[in-house]
C-alpha cells in the first residue's frame, strides 16, 4: 500500500500537466455518459410502449381499418361491442377511438381521432403504441368532453403553421368536404378546433394527428354511435389468451381482433440501434483514453528515470513501482471522470439533446430519424451502474495505457537510469 499512496501523491507534482490531462480524459468521458443518457431515453421509451402493449389486443370492423371517411373502409365496430367487451373476465381497461383522414398536401394526410380524455393516444402508424409525450401546451382533460379543443403532433402542428408560443389562440379548421384518392367527402360543416397541446411521439407518422374528445368527433363527423378502434387491455399477460379466446367467441363475426407489435418493432430497430451505438461510444472512450494515459505514462517514466532507478538501488521492487504508476494513472483518469460528471450534471441534457440530433439521428431507421428526438425524455442521470461504468472504464484505460510504461520500468536498472541523468 506504501508504493499506491506514493502513486497517488505524485498526482499532484505537475499541476499543469494534471489539469491538460483531465480535461483530456473528461472529454471522452463526458462523451460516454451523453451516449448512455441516449440509450437510456431510448430504453425508457421502450417500456412505455410495452406497457401499453403487452396486454393489450385492438378490435377493429372485419375487413375494415375503421375510418369513417376513408375508401373501402368505411364500416365500424357497433357500438353493443363495447358492452360485450366490458363483460369478458379479466378485461382490466377498455379504450373506444373514432377515426377520420384529412388531407394536407398533394397526396398526404393527417389523422384524425376522437379518444376518451385520459385513455391512451393511440398512433395511427404503429396503432398500438401510445401516450407520446407533450411538448408544449396540456393534454385533453376530463372537462374537454363535447369541447371543440384538441392536441396536436409537432408534424401535423408544423404543416398548420402551429407553434408553441401560439398555444392558446391557435385554431385549426377541418374541412369535412375536402377528397383525396383515398378519402371521401362528407356533407358536413367545417368545424374549428381550439388547439391546446403539441405533443410528440417519436414516429414520423404518429406526430401527423390529432385528438380530440369522442363526443366531439361523434358531433362533428356525424357518428352518434359505433367505433373505429376497440383496445382491450387484460388484467396480466397470463390473461392475454383466454380474452382473446373469449372476444373472438362474442365479436369473431364482426370484428378483427389483432395482436399489437409496435413494441417489439421499436425494440428491434430504433433500441437495438441505439444500444449498437452505445457500445461504439463505449469503445470510443476507452481508446481515446488509452491514448492520452499512454502517452502521459511513457512522458512520466522517462522523466524520472532517475528517481526509479534510485528507488530500485533502494530496493523497491518492479511491481511494487509498476503499481504506484498503476495507481497513478487510475488517479488521472478518475480525475478525468470527476470532471465529466460535473460537466454531465450541468449541461447532459441539452448536451444529450444536441448529441443525439447531430451524432446519432442520422443512423436511425427512417421512420425515426425526424421524431423521435421529441419523445424523448433526456435526463442527466447518474446511478449507480453509471458510476459502475466510469470506474470500469477508467480501470481498464489506466491498466492497458500504462501497460508499455510498466514494460519500460521493468527494462530499466539503476545504472541505466544514471547514466541517463
Amino acid at each position: 500500500m506504501g508504493m499506491v499512496r506514493y502513486g497517488l501523491r505524485n498526482l499532484a507534482r505537475g499541476k499543469l500537466r494534471l489539469a491538460v490531462v483531465t480535461v483530456l480524459l473528461a472529454f471522452p468521458l463526458l462523451l460516454l455518459l451523453v451516449m448512455q443518457s441516449i440509450s437510456a431515453a431510448v430504453e425508457r421509451h421502450t417500456e412505455v410502449l410495452k406497457r401499453t402493449v403487452d396486454n393489450t389486443l385492438q378490435l377493429r370492423a372485419r375487413g375494415s381499418m375503421g375510418h369513417v371517411n376513408m375508401e373501402g373502409n368505411w364500416v365500424i365496430l357497433p357500438q353493443e361491442a363495447l358492452d360485450k367487451v366490458r363483460q369478458v373476465e379479466h378485461v382490466a381497461r377498455v379504450e373506444p377511438y373514432l377515426l377520420a383522414m384529412t388531407p394536407t398536401e398533394g397526396h398526404n394526410f393527417a389523422m384524425i381521432v376522437g379518444m376518451n380524455p385520459g385513455d391512451t393516444k393511440r398512433l395511427e402508424s404503429h396503432g398500438e403504441a401510445g401516450n407520446p409525450r407533450i411538448i408544449a401546451g396540456r393534454d385533453l382533460v376530463p372537462g374537454d368532453r363535447g369541447k371543440r379543443v384538441a392536441v396536436i403532433g409537432q408534424g401535423f402542428a408544423r404543416w398548420a403553421g402551429i407553434t408553441p408560443e401560439k398555444l392558446g389562440s391557435a385554431t385549426l379548421t377541418l374541412d369535412l368536404n375536402r377528397t383525396h384518392p383515398v378519402i371521401f367527402a362528407l356533407d358536413r360543416p367545417p368545424a374549428t378546433l381550439e388547439i391546446v397541446g403539441i405533443y410528440a411521439s417519436g414516429y414520423v407518422f404518429g406526430d401527423m394527428q390529432l385528438f380530440m374528445p369522442l363526443d366531439t368527433f361523434r358531433e362533428i363527423y356525424g357518428v352518434p354511435e359505433g367505433i373505429s378502434w376497440l383496445f382491450v387491455q387484460a388484467d396480466s399477460s397470463d390473461s392475454l389468451p383466454l380474452v382473446e379466446q373469449r372476444l373472438r367467441a362474442l365479436l369473431g363475426e364482426v370484428a378483427d381482433i389483432v395482436a399489437p407489435t409496435s413494441a417489439a418493432e421499436f425494440e428491434t430497430t430504433a433500441t437495438r440501434t441505439v444500444v449498437r451505438l452505445t457500445s461504439a461510444g463505449v469503445a470510443l472512450t476507452v481508446a481515446l483514453m488509452v491514448v492520452v494515459v499512454f502517452f502521459v505514462t511513457l512522458l512520466i517514466v522517462r522523466e524520472r528515470a532517475w528517481e526509479i532507478g534510485t528507488l530500485k538501488a533502494l530496493g523497491a521492487s518492479d511491481g511494487g513501482i509498476a503499481l504506484s504508476l498503476l495507481a497513478e494513472a487510475f488517479a488521472l483518469c478518475a480525475t478525468g471522470a470527476l470532471l465529466a460528471v460535473l460537466l454531465f450534471g450541468a449541461w447532459g441534457a441539452p448536451a444529450a439533446r444536441r448529441f443525439y440530433g447531430l451524432g446519432v439521428a442520422p443512423l436511425l431507421p427512417a421512420q425515426y430519424k425526424d421524431a423521435l428526438g421529441g419523445a424523448l425524455a433526456f435526463a442527466p442521470d447518474i446511478g449507480l451502474a453509471t458510476l459502475g461504468v466510469l470506474v470500469a472504464v477508467s480501470f481498464v484505460a489506466a491498466l492497458a495505457g500504462s501497460a508499455y510504461g510498466i514494460r519500460q520500468i521493468q527494462r530499466l536498472s539503476p545504472m541505466e537510469a544514471i547514466r541517463h541523468e
